[in-house]
């Protein structure tokens, strides 16, 4: 580089496309990894996007620069147009994307200011581009061993004697993972299923998973769902989901805290059977525990721990490839 301005825009622009990287590997291996129907390639679009306008500008400023700019600006137009069509602009979330969306725009322009500077460059400039690279191989040298061996998905019915008192999950069928096309159901529309008319749709509050829910119509062996209420299956509470947590095919000794985002756990639980279909997209489950503000809160595979997500809660009325559910009843 021969300018401040190249040097600067250099240093963005490494910063960038080493976030991106480590996000799109890290999503990757938390949720796509071991996952048929989610194509790994897509997790790393925006990283190998950023890499290909670093590239260019490496070689050539001015024509990389103006190649970001309108990136940069394109991305922010559609990126803010998708949150106004949901409802969801205003000036915190513009402000709040703006270090990624306009930021593009930015470090193009100081690309281009460097492209006027006549003269050769040398050619260690393109050292920077191994860094996103290496950045994804770092990642990966760090899920691959907790990814890799996964135990499988049980179909039938999960008996287990855990901290939060014995516990029977329900078998592969309507009492776990029911989809909706690409999604799983939401929340709201568990807890609402037995409202007329009964099925799975949107229903507006307030909500009474106990008596309404999906896991109330389930018939007592788990396999179907009935017109009437049974009442043995309900969704499980966050301490119930949390002590059932697995790792190598068995308990992985956690306890929750009230509140907590992560459980405390003996090892690190993962996506494996009995609890989980490492072959599904879900990664985290639904819980009856509700929040303030429509929000119903849900527990990861990892318990909140060390690989990815948290014990959190969202809007419950949002339905998402990610969020699944498992029914459950209580041995006596």
């Amino acid at each position: 580089m021969k300018t401040r301005a190249g040097w600067i825009a250099t240093a963005l622009w490494l910063l960038a496309a080493a976030l991106w990287a480590y996000w799109g590997a890290g999503e990757y291996f938390f949720e796509g990894y071991g996952v048929p129907e989610n194509p790994g390639w897509a997790y790393f679009v925006p990283a190998a996007a950023l890499w290909l306008l670093g590239a260019l500008a490496l070689a050539h400023p001015r024509w990389g620069g103006i190649s970001l700019v309108v990136v940069g600006l394109g991305f922010t137009a559609w990126w803010w147009g998708s949150m106004a069509a949901r409802g969801l602009f205003d000036l915190q979330r513009a402000l709040g994307t703006a270090p990624v969306s306009l930021a593009l725009a930015l470090v193009g322009g100081l690309w281009w200011l460097e492209g006027r500077a006549p003269g050769p460059r040398s050619a260690r400039r393109f050292w920077a581009l191994a860094a996103p690279p290496a950045v994804v191989l770092a990642v990966a040298v760090y899920y691959l061993p907790y990814v890799s061996g996964r135990a499988p998905a049980r179909p039938e019915a999960w008996r287990v004697a855990t901290a939060a008192g014995g516990l029977e999950w329900a078998s592969a069928g309507p009492g776990w993972n029911l989809r909706l096309g690409a999604r799983y159901p939401s929340w709201a529309e568990l807890a609402a299923y037995g409202r007329e008319p009964v099925g799975l749709a949107e229903k507006p509050g307030p909500y009474d998973p106990e008596r309404e829910g999906l896991c109330a119509f389930l018939d007592p062996a788990g396999t179907r769902l009935t017109r009437e209420r049974v009442g043995v299956w309900r969704l499980p509470t966050r301490a119930e989901l949390a002590a059932s947590l697995v790792r190598g095919g068995e308990l992985a000794g956690c306890r929750y805290r009230e509140g907590a985002s992560r459980a405390d756990c003996d090892r690190v639980p993962n996506k494996e059977g009995p609890l989980w279909d490492p072959a599904a997209p879900a990664v985290y489950y639904w819980t009856a525990d509700t929040a303030p503000a429509g929000e119903a809160w849900y527990v990861p595979y990892t318990g909140g721990l060390r690989y990815g997500g948290r014990i959190a809660h969202q809007p419950a009325d949002w339905g998402n490839p990610r969020h699944g559910y498992r029914c459950v009843r209580r041995l006596r």
